[in-house]
């Protein structure tokens, strides 16, 4: 799991009605978002973002818009009055499943080299 450390604004979809959200980390099986709006728990929603990878050797997987079907594991209401809702990927392709691994391996070891410097 990659926490991640700055912003990445994500849209949902949920029916017709689109909203924003933040993630607050990324896995290759899911995410954990942040936003104003409760979303019941078994929900499909579709979550688009856009993940960028700085550390790939070729242009091409540098970055990449993703749209994926997901389903909601939980919902909290934060302090904040926000809530938090973990969502696990379903039907993602593998090409898609490949970059979100490879995404997370190279922030984790960016992470962990920062932490050690």
């Amino acid at each position: 799991m990659y926490r991640v450390n700055s912003p990445l604004s994500v849209r949902i979809i949920v029916g017709h009605k689109e909203v924003n959200a933040i993630a607050l980390n990324l896995s290759e099986g899911g995410m954990a978002v942040l936003t104003n709006y409760g979303i019941p728990t078994s929900s499909l929603i579709t979550v688009k973002f856009i993940a960028f990878n700085d550390n790939a050797f070729r242009d091409q997987d540098r970055s990449r818009s993703m749209e994926v079907q997901t389903q909601v594991r939980y919902n909290f209401l934060t302090k904040e009055k926000a809530y938090r809702l973990g969502v696990s990927f379903i039907g993602t392709s593998e090409d898609d499943c490949r970059f979100i691994a490879d995404f997370v391996r190279m922030a984790s070891i960016r992470y962990n080299n920062n932490k050690t410097a």
